[in-house]
């Protein structure tokens, strides 16, 4: 697994420990996050390369405070950098 792929999973991981639900489908779309009656969601596009998941994500955990989550050892300081790269766009 690479190191993209192994921050994508933690990534996701701690997306779901914060209450979000993720989805992967396909079509015409970029991804994003929204409430769905009531539900926090991540959307990714299964076409789309892992550099883009990982900018959907960061975008997404950009306001959650992850300091209470539990991240996998060693992964914590990739996720966090990730988003904060990411939180400029």
């Amino acid at each position: 697994m690479t190191k993209d792929k192994a921050i994508l999973r933690a990534m996701e991981d701690a997306a779901r420990k914060s209450g979000y639900k993720i989805r992967w489908d396909k079509g015409q779309f970029r991804g994003g996050s929204c409430t769905l009656d009531g539900s926090k969601l991540i959307v990714l596009n299964r076409h789309h390369p892992t550099e883009v998941h990982l900018g959907v994500l960061a975008r997404a955990l950009k306001g959650v405070p992850l300091q209470g989550v539990s991240i996998r050892k060693g992964m914590r300081k990739h996720v966090e950098s990730t988003i904060q790269r990411y939180s400029f766009e």
